[in-house]
């Protein structure tokens, strides 16, 4: 991967990106940088140094050697950036859309344009699924995938991946995942998804195709429910709301996906089920309307 050397002025007087209040970014601070006239971003890592640090230099290796196999909408590092002789971080392309989290969480937004999108989300996890059949990096999973980590532009249907220096490719370590913490519900089905033995590591879980699609399907469900406090329901709560999603006619081949999240059948995709949703349904959906409805059956 290629280093850029940026002077200790030109890198402090770069100008900060500024992100949506409900997208959170606790390990670095990102920077609008111009490479020959070409837009980019910098992402200014607060640690650089230790074994964290090492393997995401190693992470973000693997991406850059192995890009010409990776989806063609992830939005690969570029270039690490070095300042006085030390890295601060790593460049990636900027791409000019909106974070798919503030899309989703907006209403002037038609429900139409929301859908294909959550359903293009799912057809990169087809494509990943294809690289690592076709490909040496049968071990590509995003890990930390939610709507944050993605960047629409609906004038061109297009959409980009971000944050990827947190996935997992070619036997990295497994990084912190939004979905995947000691308090999710996957940890009602010991032994399906890959808990990491080692504890010193900060991902929790091992990435793998079910942890990827679980986190997919609470990406929907987050959307649905309005909060990803669905995440951490107990199992109780967890049915009690797809029992709900059912009364509000939501399709009951996706209600069956979710529910299979915590059964020990292999996690399903469900991109080509979306777009059955109605407008009706969503609203009815959402937590302030559930936990009213539920108020009342009391």
């Amino acid at each position: 991967m290629k280093v850029s050397t940026l002077s200790r002025r030109v890198f402090e007087n770069l100008e900060p990106l500024v992100l949506s209040r409900e997208i959170m970014n606790t390990e670095a601070c990102m920077l609008k940088y111009t490479d020959k006239g070409i837009p980019k971003v910098i992402k200014r890592l607060f640690y650089q140094e230790g074994e964290t640090f090492a393997n995401k230099l190693y992470t973000l290796e693997m991406l850059s050697s192995n890009s010409k196999n990776l989806p063609s909408s992830f939005l690969v590092p570029d270039s690490l950036i070095s300042v006085a002789g030390k890295i601060q971080g790593f460049s990636i392309p900027y791409m000019d859309g909106i974070n798919f989290k503030s899309f989703l969480d907006s209403d002037k937004i038609p429900l139409e344009e929301k859908k294909y999108f959550i359903s293009k989300v799912g057809e990169i996890l087809n494509q990943m699924r294809a690289i690592r059949n076709h490909t040496e990096l049968n071990d590509l999973f995003l890990c930390d995938l939610h709507a944050s980590n993605f960047i629409v532009k609906p004038d061109n249907k297009e959409i980009g991946v971000i944050d990827l220096d947190s996935c997992k490719i070619k036997g990295n370590k497994s990084s912190v995942s939004l979905f995947l913490n000691p308090f999710a519900l996957l940890n009602n089905v010991k032994g399906k998804y890959n808990i990491n033995p080692n504890k010193n590591e900060k991902g929790y879980v091992i990435p793998d195709e079910n942890s990827d699609l679980y986190c997919y399907q609470m990406m929907i469900l987050s959307y649905l429910y309005g909060s990803t406090e669905i995440n951490s329901f107990s199992l109780e709560e967890y049915y009690n709301y797809l029992d709900y999603l059912s009364y509000v006619g939501i399709n009951e081949e996706l209600i069956n996906d979710f529910r299979d999240l915590v059964s020990y059948k292999p996690n399903a995709n469900p991109s080509h089920l979306v777009s059955s949703l109605s407008n009706e349904q969503v609203c009815r959906a959402n937590c302030i309307v559930y936990k009213k409805v539920k108020k009342n059956k009391k």
